[in-house]
C-alpha cells in the first residue's frame, strides 16, 4: 500500500510584481505561510520520497515541507510545468510538488473526477498493494 500527495506550489508573487522570468518567480509572504502549513500538515507522516518541479515557487514549497520532514527535495524534470506526468508505482508515502496545469492531468489518468488545484493544496491518493487507486481526498491549506 502506498500514498501519494500531489501538491500544487504555494502562492507566488504576482507576475505584475515580478521583473524576472516566470521560472524564477518566488513565493509571496502568504505562499511561504501556506508551504509551512502544508509541512506541518504532513509532519507526522513517514515520507520517504519528496520531489519537486524545477520552478522556484515549487522548490520553495518543497523546501518548506522538507524542512519539517527532515528531507531534501529532489528536483524532478518530469514535474516541469510544460509536461504532463503519470503516476508510477507508489511505495510508502511520497510527496510531489508540481503545477495546476499538470496535476489535473495526472489525476484524470488515475480516474479521479476532480480538478480543484488551489495554491498549496494537496490531493491525497491511496493505493492498494496491487497499485490500484483505493481512495482520494483533497486538502486546502488553512492559510
Amino acid at each position: 500500500m502506498g500514498t501519494l500527495y500531489l501538491i500544487r506550489h504555494a502562492e507566488p508573487v504576482p507576475p505584475y510584481d515580478w521583473d524576472g522570468g516566470d521560472a524564477a518567480r518566488p513565493l509571496s509572504k502568504r505562499g511561504l505561510k501556506q508551504a509551512q502549513w502544508m509541512g506541518a500538515h504532513l509532519a507526522k507522516l513517514p515520507v520517504t520520497d519528496l520531489r519537486t518541479a524545477p520552478h522556484q515557487r515549487c522548490r520553495q514549497t518543497a523546501a518548506a515541507i522538507g524542512e519539517v520532514l527532515g528531507l531534501e527535495p529532489v528536483i524532478d524534470e518530469k514535474l516541469h510545468i510544460a509536461r504532463s506526468f503519470g503516476v508510477p508505482e507508489v511505495k510508502g508515502v511520497m510527496v510531489w510538488v508540481a503545477h495546476s496545469n499538470n496535476i489535473p492531468g495526472a489525476l484524470h489518468g488515475l480516474g479521479v473526477p476532480g480538478y480543484r488545484c488551489g495554491h498549496a493544496s494537496a490531493w491525497r491518493l491511496e493505493f492498494d498493494d496491487s497499485g490500484k487507486l483505493e481512495s482520494y481526498s483533497y486538502v486546502e491549506p488553512e492559510v
